[in-house]
């Protein structure tokens, strides 16, 4: 076991097309302030104060492009492990008179769990309320994405976890569903006994919401896993394909290979996985991506 332990907080949230798509995102204590920072950046930048969501584009020009474009194209820099000794640039939400960047020159380190439930909650006709099956659902994607970033050279603790907003589920999230069933976890795995949940809205415009911080990261996790639903199972509208171009990116990476994730820059930075059952029985399979543009028919 590594003597390097870095301190994590978990974000959640979700898309529910075509399946249902857990977008989990480990954003790293140590660097936390670094990301907010650049977020804060892009969206004065852009001049976009309002919540951040895929669903608000429907337009490749305007602030909530350059915003959700600038987001994007950081939150995959974030995702970077090694910078390999270069800075990497980030689109940083400025247009004119031509497009301008940033440039990374310290890894944030940030890591990012998807997970499909191939089939939707529907298939989980064993538990009959809708939350636990996000609950038992979210545990399988968050156990099996951090098993396999176990074999870093760190060990992962999870500080927190957040969820977007407890209303739709008609409950708060039961912390004994999600953390108390997780089972054993590999050895540079650790989830802090005193590991706080908090389901309030990551909407910092709603009346009652989670601190400003912790909404901007669930807003970041809505706007990856919708990018990463985007490229791998369908798009809705012909912007989301062009803010989508640095995720998709991503999903080539991956499907390349183990091989080529290891000598990779987001080696460690990300996992991509679907579930299904098969015969009563779950199976955990690979998603394939499908070329930009072609998945469904768009919204003009």
């Amino acid at each position: 076991m590594t003597d390097c332990t870095m301190d994590y907080d978990v974000y959640h949230d979700e898309s529910q097309e075509l399946g249902y798509w857990h977008g989990i995102l480990l954003v790293p204590r140590r660097s936390r302030s670094e990301l907010l920072a650049v977020l804060q950046q892009i969206r004065e930048n852009a001049e976009d104060s309002h919540p951040i969501a895929l669903k608000r584009l429907n337009s490749v020009s305007g602030k909530i492009f350059r915003c959700c474009r600038g987001w994007l194209s950081f939150g995959h820099a974030a995702l970077i492990q090694n910078l390999k000794g270069a800075p990497y640039a980030y689109d940083i939400g400025i247009d004119r008179p031509v497009p301008q960047f940033g440039r990374l020159v310290t890894a944030i380190g940030a890591k990012f769990i998807l997970f499909r439930v191939r089939q939707g909650h529907a298939s989980l006709v064993h538990l009959p309320e809708y939350a636990a099956r996000v609950e038992t659902t979210f545990r399988m994607g968050l156990k099996g994405g951090l098993q396999l970033f176990s074999n870093t050279t760190e060990r992962i603790n999870i500080r927190s976890l957040h969820f977007d907003g407890h209303e739709h589920h008609k409950r708060h999230v039961d912390r004994h569903r999600i953390l108390d069933r997780i089972g054993p976890l590999n050895d540079n795995v650790s989830i802090s006994p005193d590991a706080d949940i908090f389901d309030e809205s990551g909407n910092h415009n709603a009346a009652v919401h989670q601190p400003f911080d912790d909404c901007q990261l669930l807003q970041l996790t809505d706007l990856i896993v919708g990018a990463f639903r985007t490229v791998l199972g369908g798009a809705t509208h012909s912007s989301h394909v062009t803010v989508a171009a640095p995720i998709h990116q991503l999903a080539e990476r991956w499907h390349e290979g183990a091989a080529r994730m290891r000598n990779s820059r987001w080696s460690g930075g990300f996992c991509i996985s679907e579930c299904h059952i098969d015969g009563g029985q779950w199976k955990f399979t690979d998603i394939r991506p499908s070329p930009l543009g072609t998945q469904t028919e768009f919204e003009m």
